[in-house]
């Protein structure tokens, strides 16, 4: 009997005996880290998403303002109104039964100084100046 205690514990391999509860420890350690990066990421990126949409829809809002103007103009531009302004200003044309009567002042006429117009680089529109209300020479008797 004594030898087969001996060969009992020859099948028995020597294996070190490494303790459980550092190495669970540790491999909670990593995984709450991966959890607490990945969250910290997902935060920023969440954070970084919302301002880039913020800013789309500023310009959306702009571009929607503009939008909105340039179809008012383009209404106007189509108008019978803009239409008889020009042939009666510009053109000179009168309707029928109509008598064109031209003002004229002897004073000599004021020197108009040219300005540069504003281009959209400078932050004008150029259909803002185009179409703004033209002021009327007033008549001196």
């Amino acid at each position: 009997m004594a030898g087969s205690e001996s060969e009992g514990n020859a099948n028995v391999s020597w294996r070190p005996r490494l303790p459980l509860m550092p190495l669970l420890l540790a491999a909670a350690a990593l995984t709450i880290s991966y959890f607490v990066v990945t969250t910290a990421r997902n935060i920023y990126h969440n954070h970084e998403l919302a301002q880039e949409e913020t800013a789309i829809r500023r310009d959306i809002a702009q571009l929607d303002r503009d939008h909105q103007q340039l179809v008012a103009v383009r209404d106007y531009l189509k108008s019978d109104e803009y239409i008889e302004y020009n042939a009666r200003r510009v053109l000179g044309l009168v309707r029928p039964g109509e008598t064109l009567v031209v003002v004229s002042n002897n004073a000599p006429a004021p020197i108009a100084t040219a300005t540069p117009p504003l281009s959209p680089a400078d932050g004008g529109a150029w259909w803002k100046d185009l179409f703004a209300p033209a002021v009327a020479p007033t008549a001196t008797p």
